[in-house]
């Protein structure tokens, strides 16, 4: 770790003290007995976990989480993806695992502290580690100190892979569908995974995965930056999510009226916590 990344994390944890958050979550340098594995990031929003700011009795939340940020109270409408649990558990004995949002700390933190309650995952990155170029979301892997081909990343948005495109396996975006099963798809690949020397460029070992077993997700959809070009000139640094959506797996999500009913609802609630 080097002395600007130093710097940055001794910054981060008193931005911690200020907020009060759980500064149980660091990622220092690995020891010996994480040395042996490789290394899973993964989104928050949309690919562990999905949140909504306003009551919607449309979605299907289980739990309410009452989040501090700035000196304001937000109520955050929480449901996880199916098998998450599991997930996080089986493949802790393969992967360090990190999270990597766009979403502000306060708000991650409080989210990892109800999903994780098994400490599995690491640590987290959260959105004063992106980048933002043209209103686009970048996540930097490089910042992890981690060697790259040791290392994948799971993420809902293709814009998030830009920095370092090898490690990127895109997921379909999770809304609230009880049926979803992306995290217990990508299970036994992952495993398979952790066993490789190099796991990139991770497309190709997808491919080549899949060649044998199958899609790994038989739902994939087109993101909406390829469905809705010439929108991005009208996106901030607050309103990243618009690149965020994908067509979701509930039927209730699929028609074009509802999913132009669902993108005014994420520009709503773009200058919230929630922004990937």
């Amino acid at each position: 770790m080097n002395c600007l990344q130093y710097i940055k994390r001794c910054f981060k944890n008193f931005r911690q003290k200020l907020d009060g958050q759980d500064s149980s979550y660091q990622l220092s340098t690995q020891n010996s007995q994480v040395r042996r594995k490789k290394t899973l990031v993964l989104d928050l929003d949309e690919t562990l976990v999905h949140c909504e700011f306003k009551e919607n009795p449309n979605f299907h939340y289980e739990t309410i989480l009452d989040v501090w940020h700035r000196g304001v109270l937000y109520t955050v409408y929480l449901c996880k993806r199916p098998y998450l649990r599991e997930f996080l558990q089986q493949l802790s004995a393969y992967y360090e695992i990190i999270v990597f949002t766009a979403g502000y700390e306060s708000y991650c933190d409080k989210v990892l502290q109800h999903i994780d309650i098994d400490r599995h995952i690491s640590d987290y990155f959260a959105r004063s580690n992106c980048r933002f170029v043209n209103g686009i979301c970048l996540k930097d892997l490089s910042i992890l100190d981690r060697p790259l081909d040791q290392l994948i990343f799971i993420d809902n948005n293709a814009n998030a892979f830009e920095m370092q495109p090898e490690n990127g396996l895109l997921i379909p975006s999770f809304l609230d569908s009880d049926e979803d099963e992306c995290l217990l798809r990508l299970i036994p690949f992952l495993k398979q995974m952790a066993h490789k020397p190099k796991v990139i460029p991770v497309s190709s070992f997808l491919s080549d995965y899949e060649s044998i077993h199958g899609a790994l997700f038989n739902d994939m959809q087109v993101t909406l930056q390829g469905q809705a070009e010439g929108e991005e000139g009208s996106l901030s640094e607050e309103s990243v999510v618009v690149l965020e959506y994908v067509p979701k797996h509930r039927k209730t999500q699929t028609t074009q009226q509802q999913q132009k009913q669902f993108i005014k609802t994420l520009e709503q609630r773009s200058q919230t916590l929630f922004s990937g």
